[in-house]
């Protein structure tokens, strides 16, 4: 399953939006509170130097026993 996520919608609701660069990699961070998520995966990039960010997911033990009931 693949989810769109707008950062203008998460910098709005008060989220950080934090960068980080390990080894020449550059990775964006959201933070609010306790909750930080990480973009690590470097999907596609366009003509403007500008590119697409992505994150694995994996999901929690509830999701996975309702996914496999049905």
């Amino acid at each position: 399953m693949k989810n769109l996520f707008s950062l203008s919608t998460v910098m709005r609701n008060d989220w950080e939006l934090l960068t980080e660069t390990r080894s020449n990699v550059k990775i964006m961070k959201i933070k609010k509170g306790d909750i930080k998520y990480k973009f690590d995966w470097k999907v596609s990039k366009n003509a403007n130097g500008g590119y697409l960010m992505g994150m694995q997911i994996k999901p929690t033990k509830n999701e996975e026993i309702k996914k496999r009931k049905m």
